[in-house]
């Protein structure tokens, strides 16, 4: 079993979604000369040895030899025997609908694997930079029959490639609604799970349970994660459309007055404050067109003014800050309109 886990994904957590534009070339300009850290993920492709499971026999001896993607991917510990987990792989990768067909999607879009194993190590260098003592973790690919995505924890980074085919996919996972399935394609597995793994160098002062400290918190996340991957588009990291990107830049001095103008920087009900950070399509309290967690967005946007207005501050000094106040204070955030 895998150790030191601090967190783990699950298909209504993450924010992500395609393309848009933003200030991504800025970051990426600026970005750290990181060309002197080395930097080397280990690949573990499972995927070809998963598909090729035909009879109990099999099963059983690659459970053996992989116990942690039985327990975790197919909760094997949910049962009283093994056999459970045997029949259910055995019947799942064995299925022509299975191999024949969305297999095969995964083979046409990830192929090897390797671009992904050479954008997770870039990303790491960037994290290094900043974290000398980060911990470079083994990259594993699996397939899960579309039951759960990804796994990330200090050693072992575990991406079900199966569930990363979007909504092209001839199968998806089902409960998933198809404003967060369109975030599950290639492009969003290193962002996803950069915001994971860099979170727990977040801190934050619990006490503080406004919604303020809220966005401030996930501003500074999504504000470390974009150093890790500098010339990440900011809507692969968010998870907005182009449009929506476009749209709440347009109006981002309305959004801000709306927050402003109906007292909700220090709202504390989480039912109230869920409908500015939780998982939504739209924010129909602000309009019809605002997308979801726009309170995140703007935390976001404090978060890089206050880096912006005190350049004396690190980004290892940011995410130790625990002071909201103090960091909405000297962020000085007025969008202009």
């Amino acid at each position: 079993m895998q150790s030191n886990k601090y967190c783990i994904l699950t298909s209504f957590i993450v924010f992500f979604v395609f393309s848009g534009c933003s200030d991504s070339d800025k970051f990426c300009e600026e970005a750290p000369n990181v060309t002197d850290v080395e930097i080397e993920i280990p690949l573990n492709d499972l995927t070809g040895k998963m598909v090729s499971l035909k009879s109990e026999e099999g099963a059983i001896q690659f459970i053996e030899n992989n116990p942690f993607v039985a327990d975790y991917f197919f909760e094997r510990r949910r049962y009283t025997a093994d056999s459970v987990v045997v029949n259910s792989m055995v019947n799942i990768f064995s299925s022509p609908a299975y191999k024949d067909t969305l297999y095969q999607q995964v083979r046409n879009t990830f192929g090897d694997f390797n671009s992904l194993q050479v954008d997770f190590e870039r990303a790491f260098k960037f994290y290094k930079h900043y974290y000398p003592d980060v911990v470079v973790p083994e990259l594993e690919i699996v397939l899960a029959g579309l039951q759960k995505d990804l796994f990330v924890s200090d050693s072992l980074i575990s991406i079900a490639a199966d569930y990363f085919l979007g909504p092209d996919a001839a199968y998806g996972p089902n409960g998933v609604p198809d404003y967060i399935l369109m975030r599950y394609q290639k492009e969003y597995i290193v962002p996803m799970t950069m915001l994971l793994l860099t979170q727990k160098r977040n801190k934050t002062d619990r006490s503080d349970q406004s919604l303020l400290a809220d966005m401030i918190f996930y501003g500074k996340s999504y504000y470390m994660t974009k150093m890790t991957i500098p010339c990440t588009p900011d809507s692969l990291i968010i998870g907005y459309t182009a449009k929506e990107i476009a749209d709440i830049n347009k109006n981002e001095h309305i959004i801000w007055a709306n927050f402003l103008e109906n007292d909700l920087l220090y709202e504390t009900s989480h039912f109230m404050k869920n409908k500015f950070i939780g998982e939504r399509p739209k924010t129909f309290e602000i309009s019809q067109q605002c997308p979801g967690r726009i309170g995140i967005w703007v935390g976001w946007q404090i978060v890089k003014s206050y880096m912006a207005n005190n350049p004396e501050v690190s980004v290892q000094e940011l995410m130790e800050n625990t002071d909201a106040q103090q960091m909405f204070g000297k962020a000085k955030y007025k969008p202009k309109g």
